[in-house]
């Protein structure tokens, strides 16, 4: 019986990774079509505006899917806490990114676009040295 335990918690944490390495690249997918956009955007293009802002709003949804499944997988012992604390960092750091453009705060706007893609790089090796070690971090 307590094999069996085990097994079911191993297998709940391997979910648990599985499902937020997947969130953690879709929202490196989004930040990156973002730039993308964004580039588009400074050359004039005036339908970047509307898939700009589109993304923009994927983003918040992502991050806050990304944010509760690690909240609530932290909760159940099946990721470690930093993983739950990263997404909310992104989280907050995706709203205060929308309210910054949607301002036209640009000078702050940009940078902390940068800071997210650089960030949500660093969360994909986290997450797959977490992966390549066995879960064990």
């Amino acid at each position: 019986m307590l094999h069996s335990e085990a097994t079911t918690t191993s297998d709940g944490a391997w979910e648990g990774l599985r499902w937020i390495r997947w969130l953690v690249r879709v929202n490196l997918a989004l930040v990156a079509l973002q730039a993308w956009s964004a580039g588009f955007l400074l050359s004039g293009s005036g339908a970047a505006v509307m898939i700009h802002a589109r993304v923009a709003l994927a983003l918040v949804a992502g991050s806050l899917s990304q944010a509760v499944a690690a909240v609530v997988l932290w909760r159940q012992s099946r990721v470690p806490v930093w993983v739950a604390r990263a997404g909310i960092v992104l989280f907050v750091m995706v709203v205060l990114q929308v309210g910054l453009g949607h301002s036209k705060r640009f000078w702050l706007h940009v940078p902390l676009g940068v800071g997210l893609f650089g960030g949500l790089v660093r969360q994909t090796s986290r997450v797959d040295t977490w992966h390549a070690n066995g879960t064990r971090l």
